[in-house]
């Protein structure tokens, strides 16, 4: 994911404590927790912990010592994984521990299901989602949401626990995020092809009353598995919105025929070439370097280049004078 994290807080160091003794634990105990909770990629419950002999007073060290982190009623996570992970990576150790101590009847779901799947989002979820696997009650406690279910929904394993299948996870963005993160969500999943565009439609035509079906439609209409980044997906969208047809992931030549390089967007009928600029795309001064030097062939070549960054995608009349200043330069060059 190109985009830095939206949410996310501050996490500070703590000291680490190395032994059973120092915890007041039976020997061996603290070993049988680390074991456990690599066992589970990196949580555990207190059922687990119950198992292994580690009572109240035992799993009060641990978390005060930074061992574990609370991150739910009855879950628990690695402090030192934890503390180490991004937002993303954060909200999938929580979504494992707290779906650990759900019902057999709940799957992962919506946004939560999404960074399971390792598919991007703009916004790290400040909840974790689930949704039962069919009929049910809607219940919303402290951290956590299981909405009623999807009707014959298949699901996948990831970490030990299951997870709702991609294009009712697609569906289920569009519900909590809107239109703008279902084809964000959408892009990548199809780019991945862990769905194709018939079973997003076919799930949309097969459930005309979900209270989304407007907004899905419309998100899978607009979805492209050419895209490779939120921020290409975004850009488009807004570019679209703005009167343009962006075509993604175009190979541009030189007037001999030589590849100069893909381009984010070329406007269709058009010379002018969008960029979207990510935090990872230069991560060196090297590649800068080798970026300007692309973009120096690609004016040779007759095509103007407009750079958008983060800030841009929010700043719709911006975008616009950009655009209509590069069409402009590249009519007047012919």
């Amino acid at each position: 994911m190109d985009n830095p994290a939206r949410t996310g807080a501050g996490f500070g160091t703590v000291d680490r404590v190395t032994s059973s003794h120092d915890l007041r634990l039976p020997p061996g105990q603290l070993d049988l927790v680390r074991r456990e909770l690599d066992l589970h990629a990196g949580t555990v419950t207190s059922a687990d912990l119950h198992r292994l002999g580690v009572g109240p007073d035992g799993v009060r060290r641990l978390v005060a010592a930074g061992v574990l982190r609370r991150v739910g009623r009855s879950a628990f996570v690695d402090g030192d994984r934890h503390e180490r992970a991004d937002p993303a990576g954060r909200h999938v150790l929580r979504a494992t521990a707290v779906a650990r101590t759900w019902p057999p009847d709940v799957l992962v779901s919506h946004t939560s299901a999404a960074l399971m799947l390792g598919l991007p989002l703009t916004v790290v979820p400040d909840r974790v989602h689930g949704c039962r696997r069919g009929d049910g009650q809607h219940r919303r406690r402290a951290g956590s949401t299981i909405h009623t279910g999807y009707t014959d929904a298949r699901h996948t394993t990831v970490h030990g626990v299951e997870v709702l299948e991609p294009v009712l996870v697609v569906m289920g963005v569009a519900q909590l995020r809107g239109r703008d993160e279902a084809v964000v969500v959408g892009d990548a999943a199809l780019h991945r092809q862990l769905v194709t565009h018939d079973a997003l439609r076919t799930a949309a035509v097969t459930r005309p009353h979900h209270p989304v079906h407007a907004t899905f439609v419309r998100a899978v209409d607009l979805m492209d598995a050419r895209t490779e980044s939120p921020g290409e997906t975004l850009s488009r969208l807004l570019l679209r919105g703005l009167g343009h047809t962006p075509v993604p992931q175009v190979v541009v030549r030189d007037e001999l025929g030589a590849v100069i390089g893909r381009v984010d967007f070329l406007l269709q009928g058009t010379r002018v070439i969008v960029e979207f600029d990510g935090m990872v795309k230069y991560a060196s001064p090297d590649a800068l370097v080798r970026e300007k030097r692309r973009e120096i062939r690609l004016q040779r070549a007759g095509y103007v280049v407009v750079r958008l960054i983060w800030s841009d995608l929010s700043r719709p009349e911006r975008v616009r004078s950009l655009v209509e200043a590069a069409l402009a330069t590249a009519r007047r060059a012919g």
